[in-house]
């Protein structure tokens, strides 16, 4: 069972940082790690507050925008969007998935 985007907050994620996702994709699942949390400010009362989670990869994978169907070591499963965004120069493909 997929847990719903617009009920996550970036608290359920603060115990994922480093761990493993698996995305399900072909030819075959590709393993993702949950490099960082990046909250925002506080919105208005009654919203959200926003953030972002960025994953890396090797550089031999390379995952196309789209949404993905991942799940975490801890077995929670989730459908996020990711997009690839400008990775530094530490040997690893980074992508990003925001929550406004």
């Amino acid at each position: 069972m997929f847990i719903e985007t617009q009920g996550l907050t970036a608290k359920m994620f603060a115990s994922e940082v480093g761990q493993v996702f698996t995305a399900e994709t072909v030819p075959e699942p590709v393993q993702l790690t949950l490099l960082r949390l990046v909250e925002g400010s506080a919105p208005n009362p009654g919203f959200r507050t926003p953030f972002s989670l960025i994953f890396t990869t090797p550089m031999s994978v390379l995952l196309l925008e789209a949404q993905y169907r991942l799940k975490s070591a801890s077995g929670k499963e989730y459908l996020l969007h990711l997009s690839p965004i400008v990775s530094p120069l530490d040997g690893q493909r980074h992508y990003q998935a925001q929550f406004n």
